[in-house]
């Protein structure tokens, strides 16, 4: 039996300005027959919200560029890379 790896990529980003301080989590795993993007964040103090951008497996290729394009949306509204190991 082969133990796929949990995770493929991930990133963790946070937000501070003001009263806001919030976290959010993206990763690629895989699924099936192929990968999923998943997302977590939440504003500290509040829920925490979960999800994914691939309702059905992708292909690796497609997961990056949807990943990619996932973080880079982020960091352009603002948020840090958060240097932490992510898990």
């Amino acid at each position: 039996m082969i133990l796929e790896p949990a995770t493929v990529q991930c990133a963790s980003l946070y937000y501070h300005k003001g009263t806001f301080d919030k976290e959010y989590h993206a990763a690629i795993e895989p699924k099936a027959e192929g990968f999923i993007v998943t997302f977590a964040f939440y504003r500290h103090g509040s829920n925490l919200t979960v999800g994914t951008k691939t309702p059905a497996p992708v292909s690796l290729d497609k997961a990056t560029k949807v990943f990619d394009r996932l973080i880079a949306m982020k960091l352009a509204k603002g948020y840090h890379p958060c240097f932490a190991a992510c898990s």
